[in-house]
């Protein structure tokens, strides 16, 4: 290979291969965003499903899908701001009803 077919292959191979110089908050940032983007799309998916099982499975309509989910919003602050805890949750589940919750490996 000649130096002008080596300098052809390294413009080429610079061209795709770029680096992006980030400070430290940037990068923070970037990660902040995503997780954000990824806690958002998890919350979504996981009131969808009782949702779509409570519609389909137990008849429930708008107004009951509804109030379904503005309680579970009251539910959710409540542990976004330190009131309840996962433990207070899945015990409290247990005590009432009998029913154990747990993770799933």
């Amino acid at each position: 290979m000649g130096r002008a077919e080596y300098r052809r292959q390294k413009r080429e191979q610079s061209k795709s291969s770029k680096i992006y110089n980030m400070t430290p908050i940037q990068i923070r940032n970037l990660k902040d965003q995503a997780t954000d983007k990824a806690v958002n799309k998890a919350f979504v998916l996981m009131l969808g499903f009782p949702l779509i099982v409570l519609h389909d499975k137990f008849g429930y309509g708008k107004k009951r899908l509804e109030r379904f989910i503005d309680e579970l919003l009251k539910q959710y602050e409540a542990f976004d701001e330190g009131r309840i805890t996962l433990d207070d949750l899945t015990e409290t589940i247990e005590e009432e009803t009998g029913v154990k919750v747990k993770e799933v490996n």
